[in-house]
């Protein structure tokens, strides 16, 4: 389209100037065009992009300098980054000139802001608005100023491009600018576009990652409070069966031991009728603070229900079961408690079910409901036989109980 609008206005802009020249014009005009829409718009420095950009349209045309003025939020101008002949976009993003500020309407750069419009200027050494207290020896010759706005238009900044002669800039220089200038705009908006984008994104992926965190988390504690008994700390009866199935299944695979003791604390019943439930409670919890000190880390401790509470010492042999099981109820035995002015004590009973690689019932029965029930079947044996006792189930009961 730029090619196409030059070449129907060549008949009537050619003022004598080879048709050759124009054509090469053309083509430069067009290769800057090219470069700059060649630059990616996810560069994180917008300063960096505009550099860039001023550097396509050097590297294109046969002008000597060229800077860009920002728009702040405070309306002023400032400009943030230039190329000269000579320097690359990329050797320094960092603009070597003294900063300059316009505010709107004020000066070539200023006035360029304000109207919405080119502003040219054939002679700065004649014009009074660059002489007055200014360096004439260091003047450019020629300016042209180019807003630069968004695709919603709002104005973004100003280009300003400068050369050493005077009259340099022609109607074709004007006409790059403003396609240049369109141009630049949309990528400094597709740029601005796409860093909200990415900020939305991240903000968005950091508050998804917070949420995830967050389920989780309510996840875990509800999954622990679904496994954990309230008035004790303890696990629960769901935790059990989750561990009592990993301990049967290493014992098939490995042949590791384990003991299942199945306990319940002696005549719990009387215990609330006399004293009443907020004393049964405190017996419950004693009870399990004091069994949480006499197993291992790697044992599994649970309160079943009401009075009742389960231990699978694992990775155990019968001998040593027994030999916990005792220690257990001669601990629960010595607690104490003071009632009323009345000394209260407690005792246990245990059934004790082994599970070891040359018991009978591991080969004929891979059931763990079986195994609790031989546990459970010992329980009531101890309770049966006076109570205070620990009792083993043998492997001879077999064919009484199932």
């Amino acid at each position: 389209m730029v090619g196409a609008n030059m070449l129907l206005n060549l008949d009537k802009n050619w003022d004598g100037t080879n048709v050759q020249d124009l054509i090469v014009d053309l083509v430069n005009a067009l290769s800057a065009v090219r470069s700059l829409s060649e630059i990616s718009c996810e560069m994180a420095d917008e300063k960096a992009v505009i550099r860039l950009a001023l550097s396509c349209l050097l590297s294109n045309q046969d002008i000597e300098k060229c800077s860009f003025f920002i728009l702040d939020d405070s309306g002023l101008l400032s400009n943030v980054t230039g190329v000269s002949v000579g320097e690359r976009a990329e050797s320094d993003p960092v603009f070597s000139q003294p900063t300059m500020s316009f505010r709107m309407g004020e000066g070539i750069i200023g006035a360029a802001a304000a109207t919405g419009e080119m502003q040219y200027c054939s002679n700065c050494r004649e014009d009074d608005q660059f002489t007055l207290n200014a360096d004439v020896n260091n003047m450019p010759g020629s300016i042209v100023c180019t807003p630069v706005f968004t695709l919603h238009k709002e104005l973004i900044g100003v280009l300003n491009v400068s050369h050493s002669e005077p009259e340099f800039f022609s109607i074709w220089h004007k006409r790059l600018l403003q396609v240049f200038s369109n141009i630049l705009g949309q990528l400094i908006t597709n740029r601005r576009l796409f860093q909200q984008m990415e900020i939305q994104i991240a903000t968005r992926t950091a508050e998804l990652e917070r949420l995830v965190e967050e389920t989780r988390r309510l996840k875990d504690y509800y999954v622990s409070m679904s496994m954990q008994d309230q008035l004790t700390g303890l696990h629960n009866r769901r935790y059990f069966y989750d561990q009592v199935e990993l301990a049967f299944a290493q014992h098939n695979r490995y042949e590791y031991p384990f003991c299942l003791l199945m306990m319940d604390i002696d005549h719990f019943k009387h215990i609330n009728d006399e004293y009443g439930h907020a004393f049964g409670d405190e017996v419950l919890i004693t009870v399990a603070g004091a069994l949480q000190k006499l197993v291992r880390n790697t044992d599994i401790l649970v309160r079943f229900g009401g009075e009742e509470f389960v231990i699978i010492f694992v990775n155990t042999g019968c001998d040593n079961g027994k030999t916990f099981a005792e220690r257990i109820r001669d601990n629960i035995k010595n607690l104490r408690w003071q009632v009323g002015g009345k000394q209260v004590q407690i005792t246990i009973s245990i059934g004790l079910y082994c599970m070891v690689p040359e018991s009978k019932l591991a080969h004929q029965y891979a059931d763990i409901d079986q195994i609790i029930h031989c546990a459970d079947t010992a329980l009531y044996k101890a309770k049966a036989n006076g109570r205070d006792r620990v009792e083993v189930f043998e492997a001879t009961q077999l064919a009484d109980e199932f």
